[in-house]
């Protein structure tokens, strides 16, 4: 009767990933909704989601085990570069302006990913002022970045990923070569953009705040390796475990590892044997990650596709991990030079990293159901299983304004300079920034009134963002200014006499211009009389 009622909860609450690696199940249905009687109440401790998402049981939060099987992973030195990143794009901003997402196919052909090549692949909130470069040479992130994305729709919880997205100038028009909508925030989280291993865009990124001094990475990361070295590929394995569902595409001639447990979606870790305190590391972020890949782990979902290690990190509309890295520590988390001190760091760790070969499906599943007793690998986790998610996260949107003054004429015409004011107020988290542009220019930051003296009509779009992240949506407002008066003449006609005399009768024609508003009305009058 254990066994079936262990089952039995398993059917109800796990929405979680196949044996060969797609979403089963429906979301946002997952064990953290089906509260065993003797867990904690989901009120004693809190997560936000869009900071540490997925549910408690996903890959990329469950802790190491300590049942985990472990095989060294023979990871080579680097030969190329000393460490480098995979940058993923995450925008978790569902209230920001939906956008049209474009299909381009240069991906990594050489092309500049810049320009719309097909229709719509979908639309999704993403802020407007967000820029993500094209391939090329002048892109910090390389000149052809993965760029696996992942977009929080604006219903709050559907994950649109997919690869590479491009943004190349403010405001322009965003595009991508494929994408998926097969992942929630509050699910399990598995699948994804990363086109190696077809695991997800956002689970296991490095995100903003964790590889800063005083940092913690809480879950499983991602890495790359040199398939040419390092995975191993057979007719059997195809290259790849769960829980990666394929291989790249040229696996079958580039992968040359000689190790069977070393495969995209293989999960590495550093053995509890090792004492990291006496790795002999020499620089503080790698003391960080280090202890994630200890706690934690980091599965391989891409071919590095030369002879370096890579480390996933986020670039969002909030910032960038890698020039977070630079700012903090005072060198580049992507070094060139093999013999650097955070180089020679990364072998120290990547040397030490075996494979965790007894997780997959069948032992996720036991993992899964025991709500916090096991972690990857089964037996007791190294350490407490993620918390639980906020039951009140801050989901409203920020509620801007816009308020005119000048001098008001007829018609809704101002006859006088216009100065505009925002103001912006948020019951949550607090206001950020108010975003404001003119007659369709840049978007730009608000920090104080703006007069517009320019006669014409002129259109202001502003929106506000608050400290979670969510975005307003965009305000129109149109106004009209004419600060400058009217021009009438008149022309006489008849038979002219001698001087300013005529001899005839005389035509008088009154005709008037303006610029701005227009003419309204044109008045005479004759000999001092009535005006009409």
């Amino acid at each position: 009767m254990i066994g079936l009622v262990v089952f039995s909860s398993l059917a109800l609450g796990i929405g979680g990933p196949s044996p060969s690696g797609n979403r089963s199940g429906s979301f946002p249905l997952t064990l953290d909704t089906a509260v065993q009687p003797n867990s904690p109440s989901p009120t004693d401790v809190v997560r936000n989601a869009l900071t540490w998402p997925f549910s408690r049981n996903s890959i990329w939060n469950l802790p190491i085990g300590a049942g985990a099987v472990y095989v060294p992973a023979g990871i080579k030195k680097p030969t190329d570069y000393g460490m480098t990143t995979d940058v993923d794009v995450l925008v978790l901003t569902p209230g920001a302006p939906v956008t049209p997402v474009y299909y381009n196919g240069d991906a990594w052909g050489g092309g500049s990913r810049c320009d719309v090549e097909g229709g719509v692949l979908f639309s999704a909130p993403i802020p407007p002022n967000f820029v993500v470069p094209g391939a090329g040479s002048g892109n910090p992130d390389g000149s052809t970045p993965n760029y696996a994305t992942a977009i929080l729709a604006a219903d709050n919880h559907t994950l649109i990923q997919g690869q590479p997205m491009a943004r190349c100038t403010e405001g322009g028009n965003v595009t991508m070569w494929w994408s998926q909508e097969s992942e929630t925030l509050f699910g399990t989280g598995t699948s994804g953009g990363h086109g190696g291993s077809m695991l997800s865009s956002i689970g296991g990124t490095i995100r903003l705040g964790e590889l800063v001094p005083g940092g913690t990475i809480r879950h499983a990361m991602k890495v790359n390796l040199h398939g040419a070295e390092d995975y191993y590929y057979d007719n059997l394995t195809r290259g790849f475990r769960w829980p990666a569902t394929t291989a790249d595409a040229s696996a079958s001639g580039s992968y040359n590892g000689t190790v069977p447990a070393l495969r995209e979606g293989s999960l590495l870790a550093l053995p509890p044997s090792i004492n990291v305190s006496a790795m002999g590391l020499e620089t503080e972020p790698a003391k960080i990650l280090a202890r994630a890949f200890q706690d934690y782990g980091a599965y391989a979902v891409d071919d590095a596709a030369w002879s370096t290690y890579a480390i996933c990190t986020e670039r969002s509309p909030a910032g960038r991990v890698d020039s977070e890295f630079e700012t903090s520590w005072g060198f580049p988390i992507n070094e060139p030079s093999l013999d650097a001190p955070w180089s020679r760091d990364m072998n120290r760790i990547f040397g030490a990293l075996n494979a965790v070969d007894n997780w997959n499906y069948s032992t996720w599943l036991l993992a899964a159901a025991s709500n916090g007793s096991l972690g990857a690998g089964l037996g007791v986790p190294r350490v407490s299983w993620a918390p639980y998610f906020d039951p009140n996260p801050d989901m409203i949107a920020p509620v801007s304004t816009a308020s005119l003054s000048g001098i008001a004429g007829p018609a809704q015409w101002f006859v006088s300079p216009v100065q505009v004011t925002l103001n912006a107020s948020d019951s949550g988290s607090g206001v950020a920034a108010i975003y404001d542009r003119m007659d369709g220019g840049s978007w730009q930051p608000y920090t104080a009134p703006v007069t517009v003296g320019v006669d014409g009509v002129h259109t202001l779009e502003y929106f506000a963002t608050d400290e979670a992240s969510n975005y307003e949506t965009i305000h129109v407002t149109t106004f009209k200014v004419d600060t400058a008066g009217p021009v009438s003449s008149a022309i006489l006609s008849g038979t002219p006499g001698s001087g300013t005399w005529f001899r005839s009768p005389v035509q008088v024609t009154v005709s008037g211009s303006d610029a701005g508003s227009g003419v309204s009305e044109i008045r005479v009058r004759s000999d001092g009389g009535a005006w009409s």
